[in-house]
């Protein structure tokens, strides 16, 4: 596990972030169908991965949530039981915030549930930007392919999130002292 400073890890996200958004607005001024959607494919990717944890850290700064460091490594998807889904999260390494235990002990419990919840939430939203931005500036057929590529990305954090991911944690963290 590889740890980085709070301000190093907002910064490689919103960097994420912001080439996401970059690659929305160039994919329109492309000529080439296929150069367009594979900008957007890529910006539905960033937009899956990157305000995540940017997410949490604002709505948890808001509730008074402070967090320690980021650290980088191994996704919570690892602990699924699908066999895909489980090789590839332990094999690609993502950011993950550390809470500060005693900042959380002090918060209520509505700001602890929207701290782990945001991630999780902009996850499933954000992806769907690409496929807005998409249409009108691609073929229907490759913007429905986007749009199924969004869906799913909905559809699985629908299943694992309460199992095992932020929303499990959004509804099960029981504040103690």
């Amino acid at each position: 596990m590889v740890r980085l400073p709070i301000l190093l890890g907002n910064l490689i996200e919103m960097i994420g972030l912001i080439v996401a958004l970059t690659l929305l607005l160039l994919a329109p001024e492309l000529h080439n169908s296929l150069h367009a959607f594979f900008l957007y494919l890529i910006a539905l990717g960033l937009l899956v991965f990157f305000p995540h944890c940017l997410a949490h850290y604002v709505v948890g700064r808001l509730t008074g949530i402070k967090f320690e460091y980021y650290r980088l490594g191994k996704s919570g998807v690892a602990k699924l039981k699908l066999p895909a889904v489980s090789f590839l999260g332990s094999k690609l390494p993502v950011l993950a915030l550390k809470v500060d235990r005693s900042s959380i002990h002090q918060a209520n419990r509505i700001g602890i549930s929207a701290m782990f919840s945001a991630g999780a939430l902009v996850s499933m939203a954000f992806p769907f930007l690409a496929v807005a931005a998409s249409i009108g500036n691609l073929p229907l057929p490759l913007s429905i392919i986007l749009m199924l590529l969004a869906a799913s990305n909905l559809v699985f954090d629908l299943y694992y999130s309460p199992r095992t991911g932020d929303l499990a944690r959004a509804t099960s963290f029981h504040v103690s002292s």
